[in-house]
């Protein structure tokens, strides 16, 4: 696997890990603490009843997705009971306990819904289990989703998948944006890629503008995954590195071969260097004060890439 894609395949194992690390796994209970911030966000923590190492959950939610929290509650002195319930369509989990100077903790209970199982089995998808049950609600899995995904000839998710695609943001205003752009990843793990690496229709649209039509889902990805914007194109147009391939922009994007860094081979001497070769030295990090170090000691290779050579076998500069 070239540098590139084994950097996209660590940006989407880390986007899905982060969202896998938010679900605690439901044993009797479940453990909750939770406080609120400066800018009235609850800070909520969930572990198995007895375990605060492991399958803990953290996040930040907004007071309007606890129903029947009363966060003035939480923020009162002494001692009050706190009671509130976070509610999907896969299903409910209600908590109950104490807040004791701005901080609550209690236990919760998760009930699957019934109904949103059985259309699970109606549609082909299995019947969850009761962790499964519990990861679909806390991700927000929804039945739209699923729509959408057929209504696009997606192939159809198990129940893994559709806690990877909700877990990672895909809704119906996502697959239909990708689509009235021409995109429709043959995957739904592709599909799953695009929303962890945030490859969203605005991203499209400037490389776009930028001049990089017509693109491959790969090469989308691909560009997303290393950070290329329209910015870095345009500052690399402006070094005079204009219509590179989108594998090439990719490379560069990668090892971080800026202007200043092509700038600088330039003022010694190193103009117009080509793509692969600014990637070599790049790699073997070979810099314009190590060119200068060499020359100073009367080694003037006849061009840039013999450089190169000299830092492969191990001449990392001369005193």
């Amino acid at each position: 696997m070239n540098r590139p894609l084994a950097m996209l395949a660590a940006v989407v194992v880390s986007a899905l890990a982060v969202s896998s690390a938010c679900l605690a796994t439901p044993s009797t209970a479940l453990d909750f603490r939770m406080n609120v911030d400066a800018n009235n966000r609850i800070q909520l923590g969930l572990s198995r009843t007895g375990d605060r190492h492991s399958g803990n959950t953290a996040m930040t939610v907004a007071p309007k997705d606890l129903s029947g929290l009363d966060v003035a509650t939480l923020r009162q002195p002494g001692t009050h009971p706190v009671r509130f319930a976070i509610i999907h369509e896969a299903g409910r989990l209600d908590c109950s306990g104490s807040a004791i100077n701005a901080v609550a903790t209690g236990r919760c209970g998760f009930t699957p819904d019934t109904a949103f199982t059985a259309m699970l089995e109606s549609r082909g998808i299995g019947r969850p289990t009761a962790e499964q049950s519990y990861e679909l609600a806390m991700v927000g899995a929804t039945r739209d989703l699923i729509d959408v995904l057929a209504a696009h000839n997606y192939p159809r998710p198990d129940v893994e998948k559709l806690v990877e695609l909700s877990a990672v943001g895909v809704n119906r205003q996502f697959v239909a944006d990708l689509a009235g752009r021409g995109y429709m990843p043959k995957t739904l793990d592709d599909l799953v890629e695009f929303a962890a690496l945030d490859v969203s229709p605005a991203y499209i649209d400037a490389l776009g503008r930028a001049g990089y039509r017509n693109l491959s889902a790969d090469e989308i990805s691909g560009l997303k995954a290393v950070g290329v914007e329209p910015s870095l194109i345009a500052s690399l147009a402006a070094a005079g590195y204009r219509n590179l391939s989108a594998d090439e922009l990719q490379q560069m994007a990668a090892l971080h071969i800026t202007p200043d860094f092509i700038q600088g081979f330039a003022r010694i001497g190193y103009a117009n260097l080509p793509v692969d070769t600014l990637v070599e030295l790049k790699a073997l990090d070979v810099t314009p004060d190590y060119v200068l170090n060499l020359q100073g000691h009367g080694i003037h290779p006849a061009s840039a890439e013999k450089f190169a050579e000299l830092k492969a076998v191990g001449v990392n500069g001369l005193k």
